[in-house]
């Protein structure tokens, strides 16, 4: 319903008539209306009414127009993250010795990772008797070999360690029933966690999308993962040239000290998908002691996404350029960010708020006025949040307010200016279909 609004939205500046401009206008916030009453969670509820209202103020503009002049060219078209759905394969046909490089390349950590074939039968996810379990050995520390108990499948994870005796059980499951908030505990894979969390924040709530090409098996028909009946999961990331076959059981390492080894969801306890797809990346990546890497790269092997990384401090760089290139882009659903600090010692820490060497996902992008505006969120699950609002009052702007809804806990508004002076890194990756062709050496 979103996609009809945006479509609606895209015609008004290329209409003939005043008259057609105001129908489109209002065709576009009656679709946005309908949009709310589809909408299953509060966030998204209030996203749309914030784009429905302003809709209708343009409608209200239109109406006092004398004369109207449309807009020719290609800047009226708005494309929908819909419509960007064909990514462009390379033509040229691999040598021999190319094709024996990908498959040696298949052999990493002492596992086996074969170039990607085609999707899945759905009868490898069938129920067949005994349920999956994965024969290669994913390591959960290097300090100790794993025990029997280590790894538990998801219904008995949520039924008993992480259960409160008054709490009511929960069931492991692929729907979220309110807005995800992605975590991490004792696991160091901050950049995976931000990842995976501006991966969910993609405008419109569609995510599902990437997951669609990602995670299997998949239900297309409700746009989300889909529970395996026999607990074996495959993935299809990209990585050492190619997009390679990932398989995992269902298997989840049990928490130690009550402390959760594995990337959670804060609101909805049961949701699955996050974990097992962490599960699969750092499998590839050598197990559970994985001490993070950035977000861009990691991005770039869970979606295969084109990885940009902009280096914040640098005196090349042209920052309103830089803003007028993602602003647009974010919206449209086009670039997931993510930023990284840099070394900060313990005092520094404590003043600003934000963690050294630390990697943060962008949530949202906001123009009000003459304020730029990103809304960030520390994947730690005892994140502390920013404090530079305090500290640096002519920013002039709130930390919690700007945009519609409350922030979860670690997260919080920051200026761009702010961002610029605080963090080292901005890592932008990019939608592949807005490239229109693609050569792989």
């Amino acid at each position: 319903m979103e996609t009809r609004a945006l479509e609606a939205e895209g015609r008004i500046s290329s209409s003939r008539t005043k008259e057609d401009a105001l129908a489109n206008a209002i065709s576009a916030a009656e679709s946005y209306m309908k949009a709310i009453k589809l909408a299953n969670s509060s966030t998204e509820r209030a996203r749309l009414k914030e784009k429905c209202l302003n809709i209708l103020a343009k409608a209200e503009e239109i109406k006092k127009i004398e004369q109207w002049q449309p807009q020719t060219g290609n800047t009226s078209t708005v494309r929908t993250p819909s419509e960007i759905t064909r990514v462009p394969q390379s033509r040229r046909q691999l040598s021999t010795r190319e094709e024996v490089i990908l498959l040696e390349g298949s052999k990493l950590h002492g596992l086996i990772f074969p170039p990607w074939k085609s999707e899945p039968d759905e009868q490898e996810f069938a129920a067949k008797g005994e349920i999956y379990t994965d024969p290669s050995k994913i390591n959960i520390s290097n300090t100790h070999a794993d025990a029997p108990g280590d790894w538990q499948r998801p219904v008995d994870l949520l039924g008993n360690e992480l259960q409160d005796a008054s709490a009511a059980h929960v069931e492991p499951t692929m729907q979220a029933a309110a807005d995800i908030d992605l975590v991490q505990d004792v696991t160091a894979d901050c950049s995976v966690v931000a990842s995976l969390c501006a991966a969910v924040a993609r405008p419109g709530g569609t995510y599902g999308k990437l997951l669609e090409r990602i995670f299997y098996p998949y239900d297309k028909s409700q746009g989300i993962p889909q529970m395996s009946k026999n607990g074996k999961y495959i993935f299809r990331l990209h990585f050492n040239g190619c997009f390679r076959k990932v398989v995992i059981d269902d298997r989840l390492p049990a928490p130690r000290n009550s402390r959760r080894l594995y990337v959670f969801d804060r609101q909805n306890p049961g949701l699955l998908w996050p974990a097992l797809l962490e599960k699969a990346y750092l499998k590839v990546r050598g197990g559970y002691d994985f001490p993070g890497s950035n977000s861009g790269t990691d991005l770039w092997v869970i979606t295969s996404w084109i990885p940009e990384q902009i280096f914040l401090q640098s005196d090349e760089l042209q920052p309103n350029d830089l803003w007028s290139r993602i602003l647009n882009a974010f919206a449209l659903g086009d670039v997931m960010v993510t930023l990284g600090t840099g070394r900060l010692n313990n005092n520094e820490e404590e003043a600003l708020g934000l963690a050294g060497e630390h990697d943060y996902a962008v949530l949202d992008i906001k123009e009000k006025g003459a304020e730029k505006l990103f809304l960030l969120k520390n994947p730690w699950c005892d994140a502390m949040v920013w404090k530079g609002a305090d500290n640096h009052p002519e920013s002039g702007h709130n930390k919690e307010a700007p945009g519609p809804g409350t922030t979860n806990p670690g997260t919080f508004w920051m200026s761009y200016p702010e961002v610029m002076r605080n963090f080292d890194s901005l890592y932008l990756n990019w939608n592949p279909g807005l490239f229109t062709h693609r050569q792989d050496h």
